[in-house]
């Protein structure tokens, strides 16, 4: 299958939730499939990180002919390092986050602020029309919550974060896996210096604990608040010192047992 417009998938390490073995991340094998449905073998398939990853593995049985694997310091930014060397790709597939690490999400919209280019997140399939043109346009269905489809068109170049209930098929061949080759990229001068940039890292700041009394109610009276308002207890200290407000406020906590002193 050959195509006027070039297309990559991003593939990450995946690991099992309960057993945390390594395996394909299914975001990233769904992202993988929709691009494979799009141009066939001339699919790019790109993983930044070691060659050595053992996930990997199944994403060839899955269906990648090569992987080009980039090169990553730990303490580099994989954004600037993708951003380099995706620049001339038309299409960016990935998945919408990751399995392993932070798993934010934030990649997709990163990496499309770095090449300055739209991002259409949650897609369930795609199609280029008019790719013969000089510019193309993709043919989007969107998933929205409550059961609800979107169907976009954008031109190209273009990030598209797949869904992972698309509904594209995936089917592991362990031929495939056997076949299939990683290849390690020998980074350019530009992705070089991109990799030896270096984060600033930082302590994760303590999130404060927000204290609630508990609910002593009945069901009965549970339910009967569900579906007639009441009005809320309490006392509104307007006079009085500090010392007397910060009084009351103490004999809150106390009563409701929020604090121990």
């Amino acid at each position: 299958m050959s195509a006027s417009f070039s297309v990559a998938a991003l593939i990450s390490a995946g690991r099992h939730p309960a057993s945390g073995a390594p395996r394909s991340c299914r975001g990233d094998a769904v992202a993988m499939a929709l691009g494979r449905s799009l141009v066939g073998d001339a699919l790019r398939v790109v993983h930044a990180g070691a060659e050595q990853e053992p996930s990997l593995q199944d994403y060839l049985a899955l269906g990648a002919k090569n992987i080009e694997v980039l090169p990553i310091n730990p303490n580099g930014d994989v954004v600037a390092v993708l951003g380099a060397y995706l620049k001339d790709v038309d299409i960016i597939l990935t998945g919408v986050r990751a399995e392993l690490g932070a798993g934010s999400g934030l990649l997709p919209y990163a990496l499309a602020q770095a090449l300055e280019r739209p991002i259409v997140s949650n897609v369930l399939d795609a199609k280029v029309a008019n790719s013969g043109a000089s510019s193309a346009d993709v043919e989007i269905r969107q998933f929205l919550p409550k059961g609800q489809r979107r169907r976009l068109a954008c031109s190209l170049p273009l990030v598209i974060a797949v869904h992972p209930l698309s509904s594209v098929e995936l089917k592991y061949a362990y031929a495939r896996r056997l076949s299939g080759r990683i290849v390690a990229i020998s980074p350019s001068p530009a992705i070089a210096q991109a990799v030896h940039s270096s984060w600033t890292v930082e302590k994760v700041p303590r999130r404060p604990v927000r204290l609630k009394a508990l609910d002593k109610k009945s069901g009965h009276a549970r339910l009967l608040s569900a579906i007639v308002s009441e009005t809320k207890g309490g006392v509104v200290a307007f006079e009085g010192t500090t010392v007397d407000k910060a009084q009351v406020m103490l004999n809150y906590l106390r009563e409701h047992r929020l604090v121990d002193f």
